[in-house]
């Protein structure tokens, strides 16, 4: 706050994040594939200490998905991810730090100018030389789904809209119930002609995330998080952004970082 005291618990709940993501999708013959997915995302707060307790600070993931594709009809297949997350903690050392690891299924089919697209899986906190110790907050033993429905309005402009639940525990030791609830929407175009730049494909979107945790002794054991985005995509190997729902990079990972 402006006199340099503590903030109140509703204070410093704003922030700036970034992030990054990258896709390749390699063909394994006529209809089989594999797609590798990278992401980092990261807040304003990411190298300093926040003052609000629990706010996202960083997060990453790579993983991996194995399908069979027919590109009139649909896809079916399953995929793999690990990952971590950090967030601030007043109470604590400034970080607290998280890691996890998740596989599940997924498929597409395709009607016309829509793309309906369902995830479910398995997701769980995991121990590694860096956190040799899962944190007593990270999500673990939890299952998730996923649904997203894609309307390409023509081949170049595309309105998606999904909603994710997940179930697991957390408080290692004496168990508490999380569930989350998450929504978004994002609408993706080209921009053309522009100087230096030429076509520009550019997106803007809204996510939104409610966290509940069944802990009737934590007053704060729930709040709901929004985030607004924009940004740019950069496609090669295909002609427009529908033409790569249905023959290049098609799939995505949940937000496993976030949650």
């Amino acid at each position: 706050d402006g006199d340099g005291g503590d903030a109140e618990p509703d204070d410093d709940d704003h922030q700036l994040v970034s992030g990054v993501a990258g896709r390749l999708s390699l063909p394994l013959g006529d209809n089989l594939s594999l797609q590798t997915d990278v992401e980092v995302e990261y807040s304003s707060t990411a190298l300093t200490d926040g003052r609000q307790n629990d706010m996202f600070a960083h997060s990453f993931l790579g993983g991996g998905h194995l399908s069979w594709r027919d590109p009139n009809a649909g896809l079916f297949g399953g995929f793999a991810a690990f990952g971590g997350g950090a967030s601030d903690d007043n109470g604590g050392d400034g970080t607290r730090n998280f890691s996890f690891y998740a596989v599940g299924g997924e498929g597409q089919f395709y009607a016309d100018n829509f793309t309906f697209y369902v995830q479910g899986g398995y997701i769980d906190g995991a121990s590694d030389a860096a956190l040799p110790v899962i944190d007593s907050d990270a999500l673990r033993d939890a299952f998730f789904g996923r649904g997203v429905v894609r309307w390409f309005m023509d081949p170049d402009t595309r309105l998606q809209g999904e909603i994710a639940y997940v179930d697991g525990d957390t408080d290692e030791g004496d168990p508490s119930n999380m569930t989350i609830v998450e929504w978004g929407v994002r609408y993706d175009t080209v921009i053309r002609d522009l100087p230096i730049l030429g076509d520009k494909s550019v997106f803007v979107g809204y996510r939104g995330a409610h966290f509940d945790k069944d802990d009737a002794s934590d007053d704060e054991a729930e709040f709901t998080d929004h985030t607004i985005m924009v940004g740019f995509t950069h496609r090669f190997g295909t002609q427009s952004i529908q033409e790569t729902d249905r023959y290049g990079a098609t799939l995505d990972m949940p937000n496993f970082g976030r949650w």
